[in-house]
């Protein structure tokens, strides 16, 4: 949003300038399951946002963007809520990832195994006609560089919770409590959630008939696509290897 928009905006919203809400940040990849993640957290009482906002948080007037947005989208912003975003691509990180520690901010860092994911991710690229998503070894290419990323940012995060994706759907009720308690939610998070305004849109998240199920569903495996044994050696390496360091420092 240009500062032009943004000043219009808040002219006619000025409550959006003072009021003080907590913000929560999820890091993670495409086709990690982050859709249903933010789906089951914007449906908890105590948090708007459920989508990807896309928003390049460079400066504090990302931040204002973060609640120009979801005011569009009709959610409540005020000091008691909790802001959600999802950051999958590296140009939309936090330019400086200190600024993640604030008190007043909280941080979700999820991965998935790589076969699965990168599965996902080209055979999304080429049911929506994307050539560039639907290429093998740039979705490869892809989540190598991000889970490389997420390390680095986590080295500078004082704290954040770890989540493996695969737990969403092999343990929901353990995974989901321990969300729960780890926010200080009053309300306890739901395998159960609503659908918004933008659920299934392209550009805010996963576009699948799933995402409209409201309910965690296991998904099958796309085993139409093939990954080569020696990228798929280079993303299993890949993957331990940022896994262990991810749960290490969480656990620190």
């Amino acid at each position: 949003m240009n500062h032009l928009h943004r000043f219009h905006y808040i002219v006619k919203h000025p409550s959006l300038v003072w009021t003080q809400p907590k913000r929560l940040f999820m890091l993670s990849h495409m086709r990690s399951r982050s859709s249903l993640l933010s789906h089951i957290l914007g449906s908890n009482e105590a948090i708007a946002g459920y989508s990807e906002l896309s928003i390049r948080y460079k400066n504090t007037g990302s931040l204002l963007d973060q609640k120009i947005a979801l005011h569009q989208d009709g959610l409540e912003i005020n000091s008691n809520t909790i802001l959600f975003d999802k950051v999958l691509h590296n140009s939309y990180d936090f330019k400086k990832a200190e600024l993640l520690n604030k008190d007043e901010f909280k941080v979700i860092v999820m991965v998935r195994p790589p076969e699965a994911t990168v599965k996902s991710i080209v055979t999304m690229g080429r049911k929506q006609g994307n050539a560039k998503y639907g290429n093998i070894d740039w979705a490869c290419d892809y989540y190598i560089g991000r889970l490389d990323k997420l390390v680095r940012i986590s080295q500078h995060l004082d704290d954040y919770i770890f989540v493996n994706s695969d737990d969403i759907v092999n343990c929901p009720d353990e995974t989901l409590t321990r969300l729960t308690n780890s926010l200080n939610l009053k309300t306890p998070l739901s395998t159960e959630y609503s659908s918004f305004n933008k659920t299934g849109m392209k550009k805010s998240g996963d576009t699948s008939d799933n995402i409209k199920k409201g309910k965690i569903v296991l998904t099958r495996e796309n085993n139409d696509i093939t990954i080569s044994e020696s990228l798929l050696k280079n993303l299993n390496n890949c993957y331990e290897s940022s896994f262990r360091k991810l749960s290490e420092k969480a656990a620190l």
